[in-house]
């Protein structure tokens, strides 16, 4: 019989004496004759007479054989078995373990793949006086017609190794590396070993400072020491790490790093996948793609003070995760696992662990079809890799892996286009990207299309199209089974970009409030919308809603109504609302709160429909006299008329509407209007919030018409600390009013006292940008919101009508108009 069909059986066989090992049993005769196959396939072994029981005594440390029932047959010392399948030690006279058997099944396994016996054995006698000198014949040479396996030739050796502790220490070693060859799994060769206490196995290996979300805090809030270590070398094929850990009793866990990147392409350092390993104390088990959650396992953790066998492969796009010899998990990634080197990373030192033994694995012996082509990938080859995929898609149209090598051609694009460093160049490799993509749309992996795509505009850093991408995805295909890929890599990006780009974590996070609101319920996710509402700036005109405490799903709205508004999304907004608008629960503040944003946005013609379609089919009367406090703001832009006096006691929104358009007759410069409506508001009572923004408004205008005295005295009802200090609002006013009642290099003095911070508050933005450097200035605009910049020009324009430098106010003006316009156009 064939290889194939043969293995099959044999596999079978050694299933059958792992059984009996297990039960302490060895039989010491393991040959074919005592091996019979039945019509339906089923496999026995035969003949028993010989077999023995094993214990270990501790008093004399050696195996014992115990005399068989069959004492007829078999004699105490006696040396029994057929000599062409007897070990070396047991024709020596050494008793008989499972070591021997394993050397039997070895021999069997040899025939198997010749149909030959490796050895000519003529008497006992000549084995013991030669087997020193025996020699094992290659089984690929002595039978090359049989097309054998070099997997299974390295099995072979290792069964038939003189010294038994060579050999597999158990039959179940050999039958998993049987199951790996029929599954078709890589071979394994051991390549080296990572001493975590040796300093020269490791690249890199300090303690270090891990810092989160530093692009949307104002400091290094989210933060862990951690002791981290990257191998020297590389491992650029399938790679095994099997380490023996133990964790002491006040140890949390540690953690194995994958696919690190090489250094000259590490963003950070913790770029790649970690598996973080908890002890009982936590009780739980994660994989990480560069700190983002793609795997909790909570039933899987390591008690402290027990020592586990930890094995993960990395096979092809596959993690397999082995605890004891058990997989506990596997994960697939869509995206290459391109990193080569390894790693190791602890939050204490209460813990022992062996040499990492890292062993390196040929591809898989069932090769898919796309396996070539990712090798030349691989190694850089863009253009034989995408002419192979191309063929491969055009060869298998409409099957899975017809559309997988579309979706990798495109990848091969883009991987040329990082790798070119000519501008011109790069560009067109990122349009042929696009296009290769888009042969996916309308076909069953069209998800993959925009997965693809978001890939090539995040290479371009254009994360605005980038996330719109998943938004046509999640629109389009709503119910696709493949979004789960996608839903990956929104979380991913979500976490990545809050290390370095405050607006592009923002378009993640609002893509995930809309679409993902499950994902709000991991830790890491609660962590990270924590710190971006901890550290926004509070929006004056948001009205606070106590009754959204008990509803979860309401709070992720308010929480999307106000990212929408600094990202400056109208119609994001809309959907909010009408979301809020179909809970059984409605919030009338939150819907309120959506519809002033969108009016702080400029975006008329969206808000009217929205608020005549409101009227017209609401019959709740809150909700109307709501609706209703917002007509002074529509009689004010469509005919321009301003509302009688206010009454004495203020609701908030009626507060929120005078003060708006209070703010915009201040900031068209219509002063003689500023002032006759602020005569309104001396009998009106403010909150403090409110009284704070209509003292700015006072302040500023004072400043505009120079009336420095009436500037300085409504100043001076706050205390110095107030107006000192960058965490108030006075802070701008009061440099502009110390430019003209002092001098200018006092009012630069107290300007340039802020803080160096990730992003600034709206009245620091004027500090941040008139004292820094161009790059700085580059890099605030780049970072600030539509909005923001809006405050900043006004600033600068209020600040040169101090110096009564009037060209460059016109500047500011100018751009203050384009930065309303462009309010309009969104």
């Amino acid at each position: 019989g064939s290889i194939p069909s043969l293995i099959r059986i044999f596999l079978n066989v050694c299933q059958a004496v792992a059984y009996a090992h297990s039960n302490q049993v060895i039989h010491r005769d393991i040959k074919p004759e005592n091996i019979i196959v039945g019509p339906y396939g089923e496999v026995l072994i035969l003949d028993w007479g010989l077999a023995k029981m094993v214990s270990y005594d501790e008093r004399e440390d050696s195996f014992i054989e115990q005399s068989s029932v069959h004492s007829e047959i078999t004699h105490f010392g006696k040396v029994v078995g057929t000599v062409s399948y007897m070990a070396p030690e047991r024709a020596l006279g050494e008793p008989a373990n499972f070591q021997t058997d394993i050397y039997s099944l070895g021999v069997i396994l040899y025939q198997i793949l010749t149909l030959h016996l490796p050895f000519r054995r003529e008497s006992l006698k000549s084995f013991r006086e030669k087997m020193t000198k025996e020699i094992i014949p290659n089984p690929m040479e002595v039978a090359p017609h049989r097309d054998v396996p070099l997997v299974l030739c390295h099995l072979v050796n290792k069964c038939l190794a003189f010294e038994p502790e060579e050999r597999y220490q158990s039959v179940h070693e050999l039958t998993k590396d049987i199951e790996y060859y029929i599954e078709g799994r890589s071979e394994w060769f051991q390549s080296v070993d990572l001493d975590i206490s040796n300093k020269e196995d490791w690249e890199f290996q300090e303690h270090v400072f891990m810092a989160e979300h530093v692009a949307i805090t104002r400091g290094a809030e989210e933060a862990d020491w951690v002791n981290l270590m990257i191998s020297k070398a590389s491992f650029s094929e399938n790679t095994k790490i099997e380490a023996k850990v133990c964790i002491g009793e006040k140890g949390h866990g540690i953690g194995f790093l994958l696919s690190v990147p090489e250094a000259a392409e590490r963003t950070h350092l913790n770029d790649g996948y970690c598996l973080w390993l908890s002890s009982d104390i936590n009780k739980s088990t994660k994989l990480l793609r560069s700190t983002v959650e793609v795997i909790h396992a909570s039933s899987i953790y390591l008690q402290r003070n027990m020592s586990y066998d930890v094995r993960i492969e990395k096979v092809e796009q596959n993690l397999y995760f082995y605890l004891n010899d058990t997989l506990q998990f596997s994960y697939v990634s869509h995206l290459p696992l391109a990193g080569t080197h390894i790693g190791f990373i602890s939050r204490d030192t209460d813990f022992e662990i062996s040499p990492l033994n890292v062993s390196l694995g040929s591809q898989n012996i069932m090769v898919n079809c796309l396996a070539v082509p990712d090798a030349f990938l691989a190694h850089k080859d863009f253009q034989t890799a995408l002419t192979e995929y191309r063929r491969i898609a055009y060869s298998f149209s409409g099957r899975a892996e017809g559309r997988e090598a579309l979706f990798r051609a495109g990848i091969t694009l883009l991987e040329e286009a990082r790798h070119c460093d000519e501008e011109e160049k790069r560009k067109v490799l990122f349009d042929l990207a696009l296009e290769e993509f888009e042969k996916l749309h309308n076909s069953p992996g069209a998800p993959l299309e925009y997965l693809g795509k978001s890939l090539v505009y995040r290479a371009m850093k254009e994360y605005e199209e980038e996330v719109k991408c998943f938004e046509l995805a999640y629109r389009r295909y709503h119910r696709h089974p493949l979004l789960h890929v996608l839903q990956e890599q929104i979380i991913y990006r979500m976490y990545e970009c809050s290390r370095f780009h405050r607006k592009a974590t923002y378009l993640f996070i609002l893509l995930a409030v809309q679409h993902l609101p499950k994902i709000s319920t991991s830790i890491h996710t609660k962590r990270l919308f924590r710190s971006v509402q901890k550290h926004w700036e509070p929006l004056p005109f948001i009205e606070d809603d106590p009754s959204l405490v008990t509803s979860k799903k309401l709070q992720h709205i308010q929480f999307g109504i106000q990212l929408a508004f600094w990202l400056a999304k109208p119609y994001a907004l809309m959907e909010l609302m009408s979301s809020a608008l179909k809970k059984e629960k409605r919030s009338l503040p939150l819907i309120a709160n959506a519809l002033f944003c969108t009016i702080e946005l400029g975006a008329w013609q969206l808000i009217d429909e929205k608020i005549h379609r409101l009227h017209t089919k609401t019959k709740n009367s809150e909700l109307k006299n709501k609706l209703a406090s917002l007509q002074y703001i529509f009689n004010y832009h469509n005919r321009d008329e301003l509302p009688s006096s206010p009454p004495n006691n203020l609701t908030f929104d009626e507060e929120r509407v005078y003060l708006y358009l209070l703010e915009k007759l201040l900031h068209k410069e219509q002063m003689e209007r500023f002032y006759s409506f602020s005569q309104m508001f001396t009998k009106c009572s403010f909150s403090q919030k409110g009284k704070i923004r209509l003292d700015c408004a006072l302040i500023w205008a004072a400043i505009w018409s120079k009336n420095w005295e009436e500037a300085g005295e409504r100043l001076h009802r706050y205390s110095m600390e107030e107006l000192t200090q960058e965490t108030s609002p006075l802070y701008f006013l009061y440099g502009c009013w110390l430019l003209v009642t002092e001098n200018q290099e006092i009012a630069s003095i107290h300007f340039s006292g802020v803080l160096p911070v990730s992003y600034p508050r709206s009245w620091t933005l004027f500090s941040h940008y008139q004292f820094g450097t161009q790059a700085e200035k580059k890099a605030l605009l780049d970072k600030t919101f539509l909005w923001e910049k809006l405050v900043l020009w006004r600033q600068l324009k209020l600040y040169h009508h101090c110096l009564e430098d009037t060209q460059e106010v016109q500047k500011y003006r100018v751009l203050e108009k384009e930065c309303l316009i462009d309010q309009d156009m969104v």
